[in-house]
């Protein structure tokens, strides 16, 4: 199993480059096995992609659905994975570590999942069990949309979803919306000579699903207009991507001066639009914290500024937004037609499984039998299981790793140890769900 998951590891999968040869991997080992795997092609933005599925067990009951990502995120700056020797998709171990890029998010678990599979004799399994490794996760969940669409889950009642949590079963995640707000300026008649002088707002970046640990460097640039006594702007730009809280945004401040300034033909914007943006967004924010649950961390649903351009003529401020389950964005983003024209640019549900519910009393008994007992959490950012359990499929997340300062960051790893308990958790499950 940790060699095949060494091999998973090594071969490359990022969203945007497509994942047919991790799928490749994936049949093989499910062929291996004693599965009868399939590969469902699809293009994506012209980018070859696949689902890879294989089935067990027969019955009429509802079936269990095991679900994996097989992308990953870009592995940035290759110099930056120290415990690799600078190549990301090269497995290392370290005591009970092991270290490369897809280790704990999330493609190494379906090797855990497919070697629990098999651990079951085929007779057991009274119910369906479809065991499906995605595509496009990390750029908009695109793999699981397609098993949906191609009817993939039809017949499933449960799902067990991959994602980093230590194997504790996440019975509940917050929604995710991204917005732009798209704000009209208004250009100043500048005088004769101006000085235009270039301010940079520095912060602290952080993950947009905690903007708490980071400081945000829009937010500091637009209190530096709404407080100062400035006749115009021009080029403000700040941020990197729109799930990261920026760590810095620059913005250049015209200023009328007589005869000593330069003759300048560029546009300067006024202020104004933008003051009145600002109010309403700190208004937005104190809003979002008017419902909490002590469950999740942060507790209240929360946003982040995340990118702003100035662009024809207007400026775009594009947040994410995500949300504890039940809460209604739509009621609250609406506030913000009276500033700007707001569109959603991509919006993934939350997911709340009932703890009384037949999965998680089955999951939490299976951590009990194999002597595991890390029980209940929820997670701030948001996973497939949202569009799983949107679809009616009773669902939780799990898997082996640590999630928080862990993905998404250079040396990524998780530990061997959890591998083979999730291994034997899983069969765990399997034998209390379907057999």
């Amino acid at each position: 199993m940790i060699r095949w998951a060494e091999r998973f590891i090594a071969t490359p999968s990022v969203s945007t480059d497509g994942n047919l040869a991790i799928a490749e991997q994936a049949a093989i080992l499910l062929q291996e096995l004693g599965f009868a795997p399939r590969i469902e092609m699809t293009l994506h933005e012209g980018v070859e992609q696949a689902n890879v599925v294989a089935e067990a067990g027969r019955g009429e009951d509802p079936g269990v659905l095991l679900l994996t990502h097989l992308d990953t995120v870009p592995p940035g700056d290759h110099a930056a994975w120290t415990a690799t020797g600078g190549d990301p998709f090269r497995p290392t171990r370290e005591g009970d570590k092991l270290f490369g890029l897809g280790s704990a998010d999330a493609k190494v678990d379906f090797v855990c999942k497919a070697f629990a599979l098999a651990s079951l004799e085929p007779d057991c399994l009274k119910r369906r069990v479809r065991i499906a490794g995605t595509f496009g996760e990390e750029i908009g969940l695109l793999g699981t949309r397609y098993l949906l669409l191609s009817e993939g889950t039809k017949g499933f009642g449960y799902a067990l979803v991959s994602e980093p949590s230590e194997l504790s079963c996440v019975h509940a995640h917050k929604g995710y919306k991204a917005v732009q707000v798209r704000i009209p300026l208004i250009e100043n008649t500048l005088p004769k000579r101006v000085t235009v002088t270039r301010h940079v707002f520095t912060g602290v970046a952080a993950h947009s699903s905690t903007p708490h640990l980071g400081i945000n460097a829009i937010e500091a640039a637009l209190e530096s207009v709404a407080h100062g006594d400035i006749f115009g702007i021009r080029n403000l730009q700040g941020g990197r991507a729109r799930n990261q809280v920026p760590d810095q945004c620059s913005m250049e401040i015209v200023t009328p001066s007589g005869e000593e300034g330069t003759v300048s033909d560029a546009p300067s914007y006024a202020v104004e639009p933008l003051v009145n943006f600002h109010a309403t967004w700190k208004h937005f924010l104190t809003l979002l914290t008017g419902a909490f649950d002590e469950e999740f961390d942060p507790a209240c649903s929360v946003a982040s500024l995340n990118l702003v351009s100035i662009e024809n003529g207007e400026a775009r401020m594009t947040f994410d937004l995500r949300t504890l389950p039940g809460f209604n964005a739509e009621e609250f983003t609406g506030m913000l037609d009276a500033v700007g024209r707001v569109s959603v640019l991509h919006a993934d549900p939350p997911m709340e499984s009932d703890k009384d519910g037949f999965l998680v009393r089955a999951v939490l008994r299976a951590q009990d039998k194999v002597g595991w007992r890390a029980g209940l959490a929820t997670k701030s950012t948001c996973t497939e299981g949202g569009i799983l359990s949107a679809a009616g499929i009773e669902t939780v997340v799990m898997g082996p790793g640590l999630s928080r300062g862990n993905v998404h960051k250079p040396n990524e790893h998780t530990l061997v140890s959890q591998l083979g308990t999730a291994r034997d958790l899983y069969a765990e499950i399997l034998r209390i769900l379907a057999c």
